[in-house]
């Protein structure tokens, strides 16, 4: 009877601390989505303003303001994942699979880049994307925390910099449906992200 009762009681304990936990893990995903729409949210609003034609002056002050509300740089950044994992997805009507930093990575697969009917017809996708790249640029530049390896924040502002004239040049080729430069301004933008990385977020 006693081991009986022993084991019931162990039962009841251990249905007891997986309930919990489960609705530990179900509270952490929730906070997880308040976070990434709560970033998300802040991403679009300075994207709307380069998309309006806003200067530097004005982004940088947008970026301040976002770093004062102490979201971390890795939900701000969470856009450029696939749309199934918290991303914008790429396109007006996005796949699951479809993903901002993925498109990049695929413009640049190839030198000749995307032909001229694929760069008329995503013509509008492509220019959104090139001017998430301005957004996302100038919003990470306050996120700076300190120097490693060697590299500094005229180091960390250099790289974001590099993104951004990419992401301009990425906008002119498009308009010119020049594929080529398209691939080459995609991999200069892809290549200011991953050198950074490589320092900053490993």
């Amino acid at each position: 009877m006693t081991r009986y009762v022993s084991g019931l009681v162990l039962g009841v304990a251990l249905t007891l601390t997986l309930a919990l936990s489960a609705v530990v893990a179900r509270d952490k995903d929730k906070e997880d989505d308040k976070d990434t729409l709560e970033a998300r949210a802040e991403v679009l609003d300075v994207l709307k303003a380069v998309e309006g034609g806003k200067d530097d002056k004005e982004l940088a002050d947008k970026a301040e303001a976002i770093k004062k509300k102490d979201l971390e740089l890795n939900n701000l950044m969470r856009v450029y994942k696939l749309k199934e994992k918290g991303g914008l997805g790429y396109g007006e009507k996005p796949d699951d699979k479809s993903g901002m930093e993925a498109k990049i990575i695929d413009l640049q697969r190839t030198p000749r880049g995307p032909a001229a009917g694929v760069l008329k017809k995503e013509k509008n996708d492509l220019i959104k994307l090139a001017q998430l790249n301005i957004a996302m640029a100038e919003i990470a530049k306050p996120h700076f925390s300190k120097p490693m390896e060697g590299k500094t924040k005229k180091d960390w502002d250099a790289w974001l910099d590099a993104q951004k004239a990419a992401a301009k040049e990425l906008i002119e080729a498009v308009k010119k449906e020049d594929g080529k430069a398209v691939s080459k301004a995609a991999k200069d933008m892809l290549n200011s992200c991953t050198e950074c990385h490589a320092v900053f977020r490993k």
